[in-house]
């Protein structure tokens, strides 16, 4: 796909989510706010150690505008959460994050006096990106096992080495 598909696609999503929530200013303050409640949120603290924050604060704008147009159909989401952000799920992350950055993308919306019927309908096109953290950190579950387990097998391995 080409660069100035994409760029185009990204302006035209912006423009939608902007003519939703009444244009750039409250789109900026949107974000802004949305940020400030997640690197706030002592739960969330350990997800943002060593990360850049100016990106943290793309990828909210971006889910944003996610939430506002929908999920473009060119783009893998499930590998971008699933592989992109394998680390933290090894870390922990799983849906209870999702729901408590979700708890923060409402609360921001409904206190900047957004229409509830579109906070809902942007609500519902990004609840459907739940599963991807509840398999991200199944996966991770089983990458901790597999290590226990090949981990074990090492020292056994050993431990009947030194004792032949």
């Amino acid at each position: 796909m080409s660069t100035a598909l994409l760029h185009y696609g990204a302006n035209e999503r912006k423009h939608q989510m902007l003519q939703k929530l009444g244009g750039q200013k409250v789109l900026t303050e949107a974000t802004d706010r949305f940020y400030d409640r997640q690197i706030n949120d002592k739960r969330l603290l350990k997800f943002f150690h060593g990360t850049d924050l100016a990106i943290l604060k793309w990828h909210q704008f971006n889910l944003m505008s996610i939430a506002f147009t929908a999920v473009p159909e060119n783009f893998d989401v499930r590998h971008l959460i699933l592989k992109r952000h394998q680390k933290l799920f090894d870390e922990g992350l799983d849906e209870t994050y999702f729901d408590v950055v979700m708890d923060h993308f409402k609360s921001t919306l409904t206190e900047m006096k957004v229409d509830p019927d579109i906070i809902d309908a942007a609500v519902e096109v990004v609840m459907h990106l739940r599963e991807y953290f509840v398999q991200g950190a199944l996966e991770a579950k089983e990458r901790k096992l597999q290590k226990t387990q090949q981990e074990l097998r090492t020292k056994k391995l050993v431990a009947a080495t030194v004792v032949a």
